[in-house]
């Protein structure tokens, strides 16, 4: 795991956030609820632990007040708080799981619980806490906006799990950082990507945008990336990158691709995908055909749910196309990857490796990350994770602020039915020397993974 997001040594919530941005998270996790819609959780005068739905005259902002003085030493008596994992609607801002080690084998549920936090870097629209609660782990997955909430219990337990939708509250879990009843210690945090959420919560609070945010623009153009790569972020309104090669990448595109003529968009539209399948993931490109789209829509007669669906149709085609390509041992590399961005990443770097001949191909983790809509550290276990399965191995380690870690493809790059290679094959989409020249020259930062 990245060394900037494990904490060494684990700290304490009130070393993490301050009192303000605690509160704040705590506010957004009670998922609109009433204000005693929460668990309070203290140890009695024997020292047994207590657990108990909080009475209608109970506060939640003063509880959580109460349950971070008590972390930090501030409070005359120790107190605790849990949440439940849903409101009325079924819908949540958060999610996570209770690695537990009852049985005493702390060593196992500790390795399970860093594996599931390093899977769920893949994904830039969650933020992460992983926690040691005193009797195992626990890893929260906050959204920004809530979510429908549409395993096996002693082992791993979900929140919310299958059985939630059907009960009033579902089970309520101890807030991250809280103390442990039993230990009567606070959780510590061993490992964190929480800081944009916070960022977003405590400016939503006064009426600010956040700081990694300076225009209201889809594409970011005159967006800033936030200043530490874990704090790039990726919705619907805001689009953060933390390259400062991908905008222009896309702008060259959407010029490159222009619908000059009503008769021209499917064929422009094709094209365009061929390009794309190429450069960026599959979710990063919807978007850049929807601002294609809309950037040339005087031209187009077609309705954007058509074009989405050609959209669709023609990734899944050129995809399908791609895959009979493989060589058997990539095809069992590529029957390993269980998510979309790992996926994703083979394609894309195995094309690095096709336009390179062969050869070794340099890979930065911001481009990387901004392709595939991914976090860095994301970006980081992809490349970990293809490299552990022999997909591509390391020959050039990256140089701060100047050069990107350089890769080689070492799978066996099947042979096309024509006797040509990937290379030729690449290189016949751009026929002409002045197209291949602008390809592999002044277009080499949008070949390959550089920043």
């Amino acid at each position: 795991m990245p060394a900037k997001i494990m904490r060494q040594p684990p700290v304490r919530i009130d070393t993490l956030l301050t009192k303000e941005e605690f509160l704040a998270l705590i506010a957004h996790m009670a998922n609109g609820n009433p204000r005693s819609h929460f668990l309070t959780i203290y140890r009695d005068d024997d020292g047994e632990a207590r657990f108990a739905r909080a009475k209608g005259h109970k506060n939640l902002h003063a509880q959580a007040s109460w349950t971070y003085d008590s972390v930090a030493g501030r409070a005359k008596s120790n107190s605790s708080m849990g949440l439940y994992p849903k409101n009325p609607k079924n819908e949540s801002t958060w999610g996570a799981l209770d690695f537990d080690a009852h049985d005493g084998n702390d060593e196992v549920a500790k390795d399970r619980s860093i594996r599931a936090f390093s899977l769920l870097l893949e994904y830039r629209d969650r933020y992460l806490l992983l926690s040691a609660s005193g009797r195992g782990y626990h890893v929260f997955i906050d959204t920004a906006e809530i979510v429908g909430a549409s395993i096996e219990d002693g082992v791993c337990e979900l929140y919310p799990n299958e059985r939630t939708e059907r009960q009033t509250t579902g089970h309520g879990i101890r807030v991250p950082g809280a103390i442990n009843p039993v230990t009567n210690k606070p959780e510590l945090i061993l490992a964190d990507t929480i800081k944009p959420l916070i960022d977003q919560l405590t400016h939503a609070q006064k009426g600010q945008k956040p700081p990694s945010l300076i225009s209201e623009t889809d594409l970011p153009k005159q967006l800033i990336r936030d200043k530490e790569t874990v704090s790039s972020s990726y919705n619907q309104e805001h689009v953060c990158f933390a390259s400062g090669t991908t905008s222009k990448l896309i702008e060259n595109i959407l010029a490159k691709f222009a619908i000059k003529t009503k008769s021209t968009r499917s064929k422009t539209l094709t094209t365009m995908i061929g390009e794309l399948l190429h450069k960026f993931g599959r979710q990063l490109s919807e978007k850049i055909v929807q601002r294609h789209y809309e950037r040339y829509q005087e031209n187009v007669t077609t309705p954007l749910k058509a074009h989405m669906e050609e959209f669709n149709a023609a990734w899944d085609r050129f995809r399908r196309q791609e895959k009979q390509k493989l060589s058997a041992k990539e095809r069992a590399i590529l029957g390993q990857l269980r998510s979309e961005p790992l996926q994703e990443a083979f394609f894309l770097l195995r094309s690095f490796s096709s336009h390179a001949a062969g050869a070794d191909f340099p890979v930065a983790q911001l481009s990387l990350a901004d392709r595939l809509t991914v976090t860095q550290p994301g970006a980081f276990y992809i490349i970990a994770r293809l490299e552990e399965l022999g997909a591509i191995e390391k020959t050039a380690n990256a140089v701060t602020n100047s050069k990107a870690a350089r890769y080689k493809w070492i799978c066996q790059l099947s042979t096309l039915a024509n006797g040509s290679n990937g290379a030729e094959q690449w290189t016949k989409k751009f026929p002409g020397p002045s197209q291949a020249s602008k390809w592999s020259r002044v277009d080499s930062t949008d070949a390959f993974l550089q920043t």
